[in-house]
């Protein structure tokens, strides 16, 4: 995909208007202290003189005298030594070029193949940064620049300080029953992920990614869940992921005709990026193609900043004639939370333009089961997600970009809150825009610095939404606020992608080690 492709005017530095405020982030607990405990024993022994006179004997008198026994103290300074950690490089992995099941000829259907090469632009804070792609690859991609990417910055000087380092990738496609435009941002492997996107009903292909970027070979362990539950299937566990290795796995090879999968990943040894990719056939027609990013952690609090709505008049044009295959062209919110019984979850879609309040529902979801909430009506323009939930749960929302009989479709993760500084690259694409949700009580003025270049600030209101235009393919560096969440969005001529903003790595602390 060329950089041409609708590439934005210099930002404007336009301020944006708000919307209703989030649920303001709750502060940390302090622990109360610890009282020493401290012991004292006091032992005293008399005795009284006894005199007496027995025959010509005089007994003698003992007369014992009361002493303090102190008792010993407890070591109360442990003899320690610290440990300064050795510095590391900092790792990300981008997903990798669009996969298909079957070769280019159109057979081989259990047999992984690529399609194209994705852009990937990446950048550091101190300047200095590798790419480089994978040795092996179930897709055959291994050392390639199809493969997946890991992006890479040699270690600090100093342990304790981490450079920013960000990348992303993009990939218009355009053969045979893949059309459309899926963008990623590179994130860092971990040993414990959520994936909710992704269908293997009919005219679905979803396929699980897993990158391990370390040296020492990763065991995954897979749970899947559906709109009926947990599902049991063999091969979930003991999946081995070779060090500087990709495997892909179809999710219909474990159970076929799951409308609403969600995947948990967890991994020993070496860590994983964990992906989705999803593409959609509709009869003879592509529905689009996307990569579906992963979360580390469950919340009863989860943003999804930047859901993109590009024409609701065409997405509903699609459904006129009531075929069932176009029922999932509609947005909606995947939510899942583990566990049994019943689950509040109040969800709120608000435009980021504050003269709509948009719509606050509350409903009760089935924990262990997938729910697809639709979102009908929604009309065109920029939203900001939230959930708040009486249980941990996981969301993503799904949106379709039509024109004409063109459709695309991107699912947009639950974003990870950003403190004092974070760093973004913008995927080569076409419109590229940054969405910004402010969750404090506090207005927020974000200085958004493009590298090597201007910088624009934005006013976020407290509680509100804002949005920013960015160039295509540049690195810009966010500070200037406490608490932030943020997304980016590419959508142009039903083409549609997004990714969210990641945390910047966090360097290493000095620690005691105790004998």
């Amino acid at each position: 995909m060329s950089d041409t492709l609708g590439m934005p005017d210099e930002p404007t530095g336009d301020e944006f208007r708000a919307d209703p405020a989030f649920p303001e982030q709750d502060e940390p607990d302090t622990a109360a202290p610890r009282r020493a405990v401290t012991a004292k024993g006091v032992a005293v022994a008399s005795a009284r003189t006894v005199a007496g006179l027995v025959g010509i004997g005089v007994a003698a008198v003992t007369i014992a005298a009361a002493v303090l026994i102190p008792l010993p103290t407890i070591g109360s300074t442990p003899q320690g030594m610290t440990v300064v950690p050795v510095p590391t490089a900092q790792q990300l992995v981008c997903a990798g070029s669009v996969l298909r099941l079957a070769d280019d000829t159109g057979e081989g259907a259990t047999t992984v193949s690529a399609l194209g090469t994705p852009q990937v632009r990446a950048a550091s804070s101190d300047g200095q940064v590798s790419m480089n792609p994978v040795e092996t690859s179930d897709a055959s991609t291994g050392t390639t620049s199809s493969a997946p990417t890991i992006v890479s910055t040699p270690p600090s000087p100093d342990a304790t300080q981490s450079a920013l380092v960000s990348a992303a990738q993009s990939e218009l496609v355009e053969e045979g029953d893949f059309v459309g435009l899926a963008a990623a941002d590179c994130d860092s492997a971990n040993g414990d992920s959520w994936l909710a996107g992704g269908s293997t009903a009919v005219g679905r292909t979803t396929l699980l990614s897993l990158t391990n970027p370390s040296e020492v070979a990763a065991t995954v362990n897979l749970e899947l869940f559906g709109e009926d539950g947990a599902i049991t299937a063999p091969g979930t566990s003991g999946i081995i992921v070779p060090a500087n290795g990709q495997r892909v796995l179809s999710l219909a090879g474990f159970q076929p005709g799951i409308a609403s999968p969600v995947v948990h990943v967890t991994s020993t040894g070496g860590q994983v990026s964990a992906r989705l990719q999803e593409a959609i056939v509709r009869g003879l027609e592509p529905g689009g193609v996307d990569i579906v990013s992963s979360v580390p952690e469950l919340s009863t609090s989860t943003v999804i900043p930047g859901v993109v709505v590009t024409d609701l008049d065409a997405v509903q044009a699609l459904r006129k004639g009531g075929d069932p295959q176009f029922d999932d062209v509609e947005t909606a919110i995947r939510v899942f939370a583990p566990g049994e019984g019943s689950v509040s979850v109040t969800v709120s879609v608000r435009p980021e333009d504050a003269a709509d309040t948009g719509t606050s529902f509350t409903l009760d979801i089935d924990a262990g089961r997938v729910t697809d909430i639709p979102v009908q009506q929604l009309a065109t323009g920029n939203y900001t997600v939230t959930l708040e939930s009486e249980a941990p749960l996981v969301a993503s929302a799904r949106v379709t970009s039509a024109v004409g009989a063109r459709t695309d479709f991107a699912w947009f993760s639950s974003a990870s809150l950003l403190t004092e500084s974070a760093q973004v690259t913008a995927a080569p694409g076409p419109n590229t825009l940054l969405h910004l949700a402010n969750p404090t009580t506090t207005e927020a003025r974000v200085v958004v610095a493009a590298r090597g270049g201007a910088s624009t600030t934005v006013t976020v209101p407290a509680g509100a939404s804002g949005l920013l235009e960015l160039d295509s393919g540049t690195t810009y560096s966010l500070s200037g606020f406490t608490a932030l969440y943020a997304s980016v969005s590419l959508a142009e001529d039903g083409m549609i992608a997004g990714y969210d903003v990641t945390p910047p790595g966090v360097g290493s602390a000095p620690i005691v080690v105790f004998p």
